[in-house]
């Protein structure tokens, strides 16, 4: 006989439950709403006739049955008097006596006049005995009854898989089931094994464990394996189901993890999981990067294919719906005070947790654990997840020291202050660079490059390929704001990660770290000094020419020198920008050179530059093409040349400017500054040509009447003009932005908050 108390479902749960076991008892459909601010309605059942019955659930674990009465008195009896259904039907979570079910028909009745049923937690139960598919159905129910626990508890070969399972079975109700727990089901139905990784507290284990315990719930007989493969051999039993589990397989001890032959041996166990698969299945978690040093340590992983039992979950593939069911699970669940779970609901404070970039399922389970923030006021407990979201160190910090080499470490940190990612040339070079610095002359572990971004992908970094280049980006932006956090008050650290990646985006790391108070403004131009000397030290050999540009106007303005004030050029200022002009006018044309070109401008402008030569290097520009805002410099440029009665480079100019202005057209002008006037042709027409001049105007150029007819042509005022008046009031929503609006929705409802 069922007893079930129901604790293990939340109150949105409780309500899908009510509805579906309502519809097998009275052999009608209720069909249910979204969760959320109901009017009196989780669920209804509209007759032949037209006639409702309405049913209404309640679940409050935490209120007394006198406060039940209250609330039903209050707040649902006037709703009842309004809806006026056929029938209404009270289902409630409280265990009822008939007293008790009196009280609380009489407290509807107050204001209702149709007939009232009341279901309490006995009803219940008795109704789950009678209609066993529905109980069936709701899985976080169905396990925790005390036959289906009994029997799976009865089928763990051990003591310490039972144990396992009990533990499994109490953590079930904060599971949220995914796309990531349908496609690891899929793979255990077609090969037998899913191996599960990804990075540490995105789930891995939890996934595993709510498998095995769907498995175990199907009469599979579970096998906890906990140090090596022979465990599960010995265990293997032909005639059973059963269901072995091998969490973290690799262990942190990787190197004697795969010694001898026990790659091989979990190689072989694999496929025979495969071949019995129907009445055998194989669940095993690993961090992505143990599993890499695995595979760089035994191909035999490689050689065998097991990648296609390998299921990565990414932060990425969880929706905002699931990060929001997560989130309101763990806050159900957490007994947490009244007071601290307020905090989330104030201003939908709960969205700024599912939107967070630093979202990880451990973050949520820490920030609702009671114990951890018990003291903290509960005035701060805001401030204190809000900390953990920025600056999630107890999620980063053991896997980054105690999982990594010295050389892993270092390479990480070249991406993390790249500001989170680096092309793969880029990185090898930087790691090349920073592995000859003395101060990394005593690093541990494998120093081969690709040895150890095979060995970090998919767990502390991603490797990207596109079409058009291959780069890294760290796994999830959090371990950046670790990583940032915690070295910012390193000074030589920095200098040496700096100085091996030479690259302008470490350049706004440091203005980021400085705007947001990690360094002192002091410190920071300090650090942009230091870079530039160590560039000169090279005589800028091998630098981006961005980079020299950037590190050299940050450097001056530092010292506020000649180019930030009226100060006479010295011999030193002098012959320093010479240098950095020569270096720029040297080094081949980039993209990003708006500061390249800044500088040249200074020097054309000082006439530190020759004719001839800045005409050579005006054309390369043009010829290399440049962005919108870099041709503001290059018509400079141009006018320069153009004073000392050089004109080669100005109809090459103007041509590429037109091009340029051409194929932006649909996008470069706002239909609001054109229609400016309403919707009258002529004006719009009178607008669109002033705002052509004045964009050429912007670059140094003056436009041809037949470039300025081209444009306006390309602009189609008919079309867009019509599409801008349009009558019809019925706003046009995307599928895109009608998904967004229905995820929104659905995630409000979610948490808003029975009245």
């Amino acid at each position: 006989m069922n007893d079930h108390d129901f604790s293990r479902l939340n109150d949105k749960e409780f309500e899908v439950l009510c509805a579906d076991l309502l519809s097998a008892k009275k052999g009608v459909k209720f069909e249910r709403f979204k969760p959320g601010r109901d009017g009196g309605v989780d669920a209804r059942y509209v007759t032949d006739s037209g006639a409702e019955w309405i049913l209404q659930a309640k679940h409050r674990p935490g209120s007394t049955l006198p406060q039940l009465v209250t609330h039903i008195r209050n707040s649902e009896a006037p709703k009842v008097a309004t809806l006026n259904p056929e029938r209404y039907i009270l289902v409630v979570s409280h265990g009822l006596t008939r007293l008790n079910k009196d009280e609380l028909i009489e407290a509807l009745k107050s204001c209702a006049t149709c007939p009232i049923e009341v279901y309490g937690r006995e009803d219940l139960n008795d109704f789950l005995a009678d209609h066993p598919a529905v109980e069936r159905r709701h899985f976080k129910l169905w396990i925790s009854s005390a036959n289906v626990l009994e029997s799976m508890l009865n089928n763990a070969i051990n003591g310490r898989s039972e144990a396992i399972l009990y533990d499994i079975a109490e953590q079930s109700k904060l599971f949220v089931q995914t796309k990531n727990f349908e496609l690891a089901v899929e793979l255990m139905e077609t090969l037998g094994t899913v191996i599960i990784t990804g990075q540490a507290g995105i789930g891995k284990t939890t996934l595993a464990e709510q498998l095995t315990l769907l498995f175990a719930s199907d009469g599979f007989e579970l096998v906890c394996i906990s140090k090596d493969i022979e465990e599960a051999e010995q265990a293997y039993n032909p005639s059973k189901k059963q269901i072995f589990y091998f969490d973290d397989f690799l262990g942190r001890n990787y190197l004697y993890a795969l010694k001898g032959h026990e790659g091989t041996q979990i190689v072989r166990f694999i496929k025979r999981i495969a071949r019995d698969r129907a009445t055998k299945k194989f669940v095993l978690t690993s961090r992505s990067t143990i599993l890499n040093q695995g595979r760089l340590l035994n191909d035999t992983l490689t050689h065998n294919h097991i990648d296609r039992n390998e299921m990565e979950i990414k932060i990425d593939s969880l929706s905002n719906i699931d990060k929001a069911r997560m989130l309101y699970n763990h806050i159900w669940h957490s007994g947490l005070s009244t007071s601290r779970i307020d905090q989330y609901y104030m201003k939908k404070r709960y969205w700024k947790i599912i939107h967070h970039r630093n979202f990880n399922p451990r973050l949520i389970q820490f920030i609702t654990d009671p114990q951890r923030s018990e003291d903290i006021a509960p005035e701060g407990y805001w401030s204190y997840v809000q900390g953990m979201l920025a600056n999630p160190e107890e999620i980063w910090q053991h896997p980054f020291d105690a999982q990594l080499d010295d050389f892993g470490r270092f390479l990480v940190l070249l991406i993390a202050f790249n500001d989170s990612s680096i092309d793969e040339d880029d990185l090898a070079s930087a790691y090349a660079r920073g592995l000859d610095m003395p101060a990394h002359a005593s690093f541990e572990g494998k120093r081969d490059f690709f040895y150890a971004v095979k060995h970090l992908s998919n767990s502390m970094i991603i490797r990207v390929l596109s079409k058009e280049r291959v780069y890294y980006k760290l796994f999830n932006p959090s371990l950046g704001d670790f990583l940032i956090k915690r070295y910012a008050k390193n000074f030589g650290h920095l200098a040496n990660i700096f100085k091996s990646l030479r690259s302008r985006s470490a350049i706004e790391v440091i203005n980021d770290m400085s705007l947001n108070d990690l360094i002192t403004r002091n410190a920071k131009d300090e650090m942009i000094t230091s870079l530039f000397a160590h560039e000169e030290s090279l005589e800028f050999k091998a630098s981006h020419p961005e980079y020299i540009s950037r590190l050299y106007l940050h450097a001056n303005r530092a010292r506020s020198t000649w180019w930030t004030t009226s100060i006479t050029i010295t011999d030193e200022d002098t012959e320093q920008f010479l240098n950095v002009i020569h270096s720029i006018m040297s080094s081949p044309i980039s993209e990003n050179y708006l500061e390249c070109l800044e500088l040249v401008v200074k020097a054309a402008n000082l006439s530190l530059i020759c004719p001839d030569s800045l005409l050579t290097f005006t054309m390369k520009v043009i010829g290399f093409g440049m962005g919108r805002e870099e041709l503001q410099e290059l018509g400079k440029l141009v006018a320069t040349l153009e004073a000392n009665d050089i004109y080669d480079a100005s109809d090459p100019l103007l041509n590429y400017a037109h091009q340029l202005l051409l194929d932006a057209t649909p996008d470069a002008f706002d239909d609001g500054d054109v229609f400016v006037g309403g919707d009258n042709y002529s004006t719009a027409r009178s607008n669109l040509t002033i705002l052509i001049k004045e964009t050429y105007t912007s670059w140094q150029l003056e436009p041809t009447d037949a470039m300025i007819e081209e444009i306006i042509g390309a602009f189609n005022i008919p079309e867009r003009q019509m599409y801008y008046f349009e009558a019809d009031e019925q706003e046009y929503v995307s599928p895109r932005a009608a998904q967004h609006w229905e995820e929104t929705m659905t995630i409000d409802q979610l948490f808003s908050r029975d009245g």
